[in-house]
């Protein structure tokens, strides 16, 4: 899985662990699919990159499916 290695707020690197070996970087955070990078932003809850939160793939999905479905866009085939 993917980790944030956090120093004083800011993302220093992104690394790959096993979960049970996590407790080893106390300063590491899972990323799940949030795509931060080096120099974001940590603020404890979430990720920002030049100020602007950074929304997981999910989310921006299904942010997607739902403005297709607005516009009256049928996306279950």
């Amino acid at each position: 899985m993917r980790y944030a290695l956090i120093e004083n707020g800011i993302v220093e690197n992104v690394i790959a662990l096993e979960p049970r070996s996590a407790g080893s970087f106390p300063n590491a955070v899972l990323l799940d699919d949030i795509p931060a990078a080096i120099g974001d932003v940590y603020d404890g809850e979430h990720f920002y990159r030049d100020g602007e939160i950074i929304h997981s793939t999910a989310d921006i999905m299904a942010d997607m499916q739902t403005a297709l479905e607005t516009l009256g866009v049928n996306v279950n085939g």
